[in-house]
């Protein structure tokens, strides 16, 4: 039985940017003027400090960063683990256990970062049993964590758990993701067996025309853009603000993890699929163009990788990708590339500054598709591998390659 590569655990290349913040500091100084956290005064400076308190805290830093600060109350806990999107190490739990203020229910740890970092987050109370050789065993409970009460900026990973969002001031802008009550018309969303059993969701944007082709995204990991991501609440926005052209979106559900992880490390059969058995099956039911260029293929991470395999691969019925940290630690596309002509193609590819692993291949990937000939749209923001960017990153994506004819293509929101 062939058993699925999973990606390589390279540690860190520099510790994690973790400061000393100014609000565990001045909290102990009053403690200590009251007689300190078990006095009847420093109850009541616990008490005023929990009811005004938000979190993270953010204070500038001389050199232009930002100081943020994460505040979790917990008085029973021993330890407890602070899970921040490709800040924390799974190999090297030590940057992200965070301090007690003594005697208190006080639990803060705070990083120094860049003002236009974006990054999702979780707690872990009681962490203290995770055995940091057990890899697998940390992954999982890092994906389970708690999210912040005092923050109302969320975001849901993968499996659907809630988590927290940070976003610095200069942070990419994500103007619509969120569901917004001004959008009065909305696409509609249904849910087939698709040609290979699994279920297909197909996104029909409001008010269109029963016989007029339209152009297609094909999106992997459907189930996660139907829920987790409302992909069809992003579309309805870009559509009322005259950002995209009316299209279909076909969402392909993966399958459950494990049958992804096997299926998406074998790129190519998926990218066949898409191309010769899915978008068949989609023009079979709704009115697709038959321009190349109106046929687009969209993924994160694994179904990034198999997004852009599918553009060059299959270049004469695909005409773009938009791939969000493409996998490239399963193939770098060097090969399927060399010799490619991919003139007419348009390719969006986003990566992360903090995706140590993936940031010099998607680099290099983007010199490659456009030495190809590819219209390459390459975006680096700082930030993870991680649905509270990738959320935002779609919408610059379909921005760009949808965009209205009179137009041109629009600039990502807020990305340089």
């Amino acid at each position: 039985m062939r058993v699925a590569p999973r990606p390589p655990k390279v540690p860190r290349p520099e510790t994690a940017p973790l400061a000393e913040g100014g609000v565990p500091r001045a909290l102990a100084l009053r403690l200590d003027v009251v007689g300190g956290p078990t006095t009847a005064a420093g109850r009541e400076v616990l008490a005023d400090f929990w009811a005004h308190a938000v979190s993270p805290v953010l204070a500038p830093d001389e050199d232009g960063s930002v100081l943020v600060t994460f505040l979790w109350r917990d008085a029973d806990a021993d330890r407890v683990l602070l899970f921040v999107n490709r800040l924390t190490d799974e190999r090297d739990l030590s940057s992200s256990w965070m301090r007690r203020v003594e005697g208190t229910d006080v639990w803060h740890l705070t990083y120094r970062m860049a003002p236009d970092w974006r990054a999702s987050y979780a707690f872990l109370p009681q962490a203290d049993s995770l055995d940091e050789a057990d890899l697998p065993g940390i992954r999982q409970a890092l994906d389970h964590g708690l999210a912040d009460p005092l923050n109302p900026e969320t975001c849901r990973n993968r499996g659907g758990t809630v988590m927290s969002v940070v976003a610095l001031s200069e942070a990419p802008a994500q103007p619509w993701a969120a569901r917004r009550e001004d959008v009065a018309e909305r696409g509609d969303v249904t849910c087939a067996e698709g040609p290979n059993g699994r279920r297909v969701w197909t996104y029909v944007p409001p008010g269109a025309p029963a016989d007029e082709p339209l152009p297609v995204v094909l999106l992997l990991d459907g189930e996660v853009w139907v829920s987790s991501l409302d992909l069809a609440t992003t579309m309805d926005n870009l559509l009322a603000d005259g950002a995209v052209r009316p299209a279909y979106l076909v969402m392909l559900d993966s399958g459950g993890p494990a049958t992804r992880r096997d299926e998406m490390t074998r790129p190519d059969e998926v990218a066949a699929f898409v191309a010769l058995e899915l978008l068949p099956w989609a023009r079979a039911r709704r009115p697709i163009s038959d321009r190349r260029e109106d046929v687009l293929v969209s993924g994160v991470s694994l179904g990034g990788l198999v997004a852009l395999w599918t553009a060059i691969a299959h270049a004469d019925v695909v005409g773009g990708a938009i791939a969000h940290s493409p996998s490239l630690w399963v193939d770098d596309l060097s090969t399927l590339l060399d010799g490619a002509d991919l003139g007419g193609t348009r390719i969006h590819q986003e990566v992360g500054t903090r995706e140590w692993v993936l940031l010099a291949p998607n680099r290099e990937l983007a010199g490659r598709l456009a030495r190809a000939g590819a219209d390459t749209t390459f975006v680096e923001y700082n930030g993870g591998h991680d649905y509270a960017c990738w959320r935002g990153g779609v919408a610059d994506g379909l921005a760009n390659l949808l965009a209205p004819h009179d137009s041109g293509p629009i600039p990502p929101k807020g990305r340089p």
